[in-house]
């Protein structure tokens, strides 16, 4: 890839001091991945492709326009090979109470955290219908951005040995932006396939990519990823139950 999603938004000087500093190394791949597929929810890529994100903000705030249904089959793809390898497959869905109690100081930051368009168990906080999750999947409701905090998702990798977490889904500016930080910050390397993420800004989108490749993972082709999850052998189910 000689030219990147974030190239356009870089500065001439950007550039130099990235090259100078040395920023952006690869951390490469560990041999026990999990897949995260974070908050590909309906409220998030709209009911069906093809919606303009223009009328998709007036039914959902959080829509993300055609960036979320083009990830789709680019985290379709990872997953299949997840399934046929019996790689764990970890989910995300952001949602809250009914009353919405649970939203916090997100009430007084913007309007989600008050509407009904994020109450848990509705059509809107579900996994889109390609990538919905299977019995044997571990799915995380959460009511912050880092799948991490207030959640039992570390239990979860510590015990079925994972090392690498192949991160996708949205946003690339929040939720997975916050996970992948507090995944290099607890030592696990963060693979993020570039086509798998996306975001309901498209700058914001580009420049977290950037500043996550620079610092806490890698962005890479998911091309490069699905090679090296075929490569690997069929895991064994459970290694932690030993």
């Amino acid at each position: 890839m000689s030219e990147r999603i974030w190239d356009r938004f870089l500065t001439e000087k950007d550039k130099r001091i990235y090259q100078l500093a040395g920023y952006g190394k690869r951390g490469g791949f560990g041999k026990r991945p999990a897949l995260f597929i974070i908050d590909v929810q309906y409220n998030f890529c709209g009911d069906a492709p093809g919606q303009s994100q223009e009328d998709g903000v007036k039914q959902y705030r959080t829509h993300c326009g055609e960036a979320g249904w083009k990830a789709v089959p680019h985290i379709e793809r990872l997953m299949k090979i997840a399934r046929a390898k019996n790689l764990p497959i970890f989910y995300t869905q952001s949602e809250r109470r009914p009353d919405m109690i649970d939203s916090g100081v997100q009430v007084g930051k913007n309007h989600r955290g008050a509407e009904k368009t994020s109450v848990a168990g509705t059509h809107a906080t579900q996994t889109v219908e390609p990538l919905a999750p299977r019995p044997e999947d571990i799915l995380i409701g959460k009511r912050k951005p880092s799948a991490f905090f207030g959640t039992l998702f570390m239990s979860h990798l510590n015990f079925l040995d994972v090392d690498t977490l192949i991160l996708t889904g949205c946003t690339t500016s929040g939720c997975l932006r916050a996970t992948t930080v507090d995944a290099y910050s607890f030592n696990f390397k963060a693979i993020i396939p570039e086509e798998t993420a996306f975001d309901r800004f498209e700058s914001s989108h580009a420049m977290n990519l950037f500043d996550l490749n620079c610092k806490y993972a890698d962005v890479i082709p998911t091309d490069e990823v699905a090679a090296y999850l075929e490569a690997l052998p069929v895991r064994e189910s459970n290694p932690g139950a030993g």
